[in-house]
C-alpha cells in the first residue's frame, strides 16, 4: 500500500483531487486508518485512475466518467456514450467558429468604418409565449403611434375584462424590414398567462386574438435609444448586421417597448423617443447550389480577384427594372443581329449593367446586351457603344440554368459582398461574361459574373 501523498506524486494530481474522487466513488483507498483517517492506495489503481483522467480530458462529466467506469456497462453502451459526446464536441466547436468568425467580422466592420459601432447587436434565444394581439392599418409613417395607441387601449380593455395582467412588455410585429412607406400593418401584443379556466375562443367574435409565438432560436436584438438617431436608423444597421454575419431574415422583426408598463406610459412619447428593443429572428444564410463547385457540392466557390484593362463594346441596350423579362428579350434580338456587328472578334458575349446612370428612376439600371470592338465605327442602326474603364473585379461562376442566376446575384450581393469586407466601385457595375463554357439550357453551363470593386 502506499500513502496518499506517495500516490499523488506518482498519479501526478493532487490530495485534495484524489479525495474528491473518493467521494464520489470513482476511486476509493483500499485502506483508511481507523485512528488517524490516513489514506491509503494501491499501485494497481493507477489504471483505474489514468482512465478517470483520460475520459475527463475528453470533456466527460465526472457522473458520466463514473458511468462509463461501470463494470457492467456493455461495449454498444459505451460506443453510443462516446458518439454522444462525439456529437456535442462538434456542436462546440462548430458554435465557437461562429464565434470566431463574428469576431472577424466586427474587426473588419470597425477598419471599414473606422469606429466602433453605437448600437450592439447580440443574439438571443427567445421562449415560447401566450400572447394577446390587435391588428390594424395606418396609412403612413405618421399615423403609426396613433394607430398603436389605440390598440394599446383596445388590448388594455381586454386584459381588464379577462382580469388579466400583462406578463411582459407591449410590443409590435412587423412583417417588413426595413418600414414600408405607407399602408403599413400594425400589430401591438402583450404576453399573457392565462387563468386554467381560459381558452382561446374566449376573444372569438372580437378584435383580439390569442396566439401562441413560436420560440425563437436565434433572435438579433439591439437596442435603440434617441441617442442612436431615428427609428429606421436602427433598422438599416440591423439588417446590415444580418448580412455581414452571414444570416437572414426568418420571420417577423418586434418592437419591444421597454417602458413601465401602464395605460398610457409604454406609447405616450412615441416611438422615436421611447426605450426600444428592436428584435428580429434571423437563420444562417444557406449557399445557392449556383455558386458551389459542381464536383464538390459542399464546397464554396470562392470569387477570384482580377483587374480587366478597359475595353470598348457595342450592342442592344435596355433601360428599366426587368420586371416582365425584358433583359432575355433583349438578348433574343442581339443573338440575330449580332453578325451586323463588323469589327468585333465575337470572342465572348457580354451582358453589361450600369446602375449608376442619369435620369432612370428608382430602381432601374441600363443592360447592355454587347460584344467587344475595337472601336466606334460603323456600329450598327438601333445599337449603342459603351467604353468600360479598367476596373478590379470579384469574379464568381454561375453553374447550371439562367433560372437560379437570381439566387447567384441574391448571395454575391446580400451574402458574400457585406461579409467580405469590400466595397463596390462608386460606378456601381457589373457584367456577365459568355464564352464557350456558356451552353444554353443546361445544367453543365457556366459562365462569370465580374463585380466591380474598389
Amino acid at each position: 500500500m502506499i500513502k496518499i501523498g506517495d500516490f499523488s506524486k506518482l498519479a501526478h494530481i493532487s490530495i485534495k483531487t484524489l479525495h474528491h474522487y473518493g467521494r464520489l466513488g470513482l476511486l476509493q483507498p483500499v485502506h483508511v486508518d481507523r485512528f488517524s483517517g490516513y489514506r491509503y492506495y494501491d499501485l494497481e489503481q493507477l489504471p483505474r485512475l489514468n482512465r478517470i483522467l483520460a475520459l475527463k480530458e475528453l470533456g466527460f462529466s465526472l457522473e458520466q466518467v463514473a458511468q462509463l467506469l461501470d463494470e457492467d456497462l456493455s461495449p454498444a453502451e459505451m460506443r453510443g456514450m462516446l458518439r454522444m459526446k462525439r456529437l456535442e464536441l462538434a456542436e462546440k466547436l462548430e458554435e465557437e467558429q461562429a464565434r470566431l468568425e463574428r469576431v472577424e467580422m466586427r474587426l473588419r466592420q470597425i477598419e471599414v468604418e473606422g469606429c466602433i459601432p453605437q448600437s450592439e447587436v447580440a443574439l438571443k434565444d427567445i421562449p415560447a409565449q401566450t400572447v394577446l394581439l390587435a391588428r390594424s392599418v395606418a396609412a403612413s409613417e405618421e399615423q403609426l403611434l396613433p394607430a398603436r395607441q389605440s390598440l394599446l387601449v383596445l388590448l388594455q380593455r381586454s386584459l381588464d375584462q379577462a382580469h388579466l395582467k400583462a406578463a411582459g412588455p407591449w410590443f409590435a410585429l412587423l412583417d417588413d424590414l426595413p418600414y414600408e412607406e405607407q399602408d403599413l400593418e400594425v400589430t401591438l401584443a402583450v404576453g399573457v398567462n392565462l387563468h386554467s379556466s381560459q381558452r382561446a375562443g374566449d376573444w372569438q367574435g372580437t378584435p383580439i386574438c390569442l396566439e401562441e409565438l413560436d420560440a425563437v432560436p436565434s433572435m438579433a436584438s439591439v437596442i435603440h435609444t434617441t441617442i442612436t438617431g431615428l427609428l429606421p436608423q436602427t433598422y438599416t444597421s440591423l439588417f446590415k448586421w444580418t448580412q455581414s454575419h452571414g444570416y437572414q431574415v426568418a420571420g417577423p422583426c418586434r418592437e419591444i417597448y421597454l417602458s413601465e408598463i401602464t395605460e398610457n406610459a409604454v406609447l405616450a412619447a412615441g416611438p422615436e423617443s421611447s426605450l426600444i428593443e428592436v428584435q428580429c429572428p434571423v437563420e444562417k444564410t444557406s449557399v445557392p447550389a449556383s455558386i458551389l463547385s459542381p464536383d464538390e457540392k459542399d464546397k464554396e466557390m470562392e470569387p477570384k480577384i482580377v483587374t480587366r484593362p478597359a475595353f470598348k463594346a457595342a450592342g442592344m441596350s435596355y433601360v428599366g427594372k426587368n420586371e416582365h423579362g425584358e433583359i432575355p428579350q433583349t438578348w433574343g434580338v442581339f443573338n440575330q443581329r449580332i453578325e451586323e456587328i463588323k469589327n468585333s472578334r465575337h470572342v465572348e458575349h457580354l451582358g453589361l449593367c450600369f446602375s449608376s446612370i442619369e435620369g432612370a428612376k428608382e430602381g432601374e439600371f441600363e443592360y447592355v446586351c454587347a460584344a467587344v470592338v475595337d472601336d466606334d465605327k460603323n456600329i450598327p442602326e438601333g445599337m449603342v457603344y459603351r467604353e468600360i474603364p479598367e476596373y478590379k473585379y470579384a469574379v464568381f461562376t454561375h453553374h447550371g440554368k439562367l433560372d437560379t442566376l437570381g439566387q447567384t446575384y441574391g448571395y454575391i450581393y446580400n451574402t458574400w459582398l457585406p461579409q467580405s469586407g469590400l466595397q463596390l466601385h462608386p460606378d456601381k457595375f457589373d457584367m456577365e461574361v459568355y464564352n464557350e463554357d456558356y451552353i444554353h439550357e443546361s445544367d453543365d453551363s457556366k459562365f462569370y459574373i465580374y463585380v466591380a470593386i474598389q
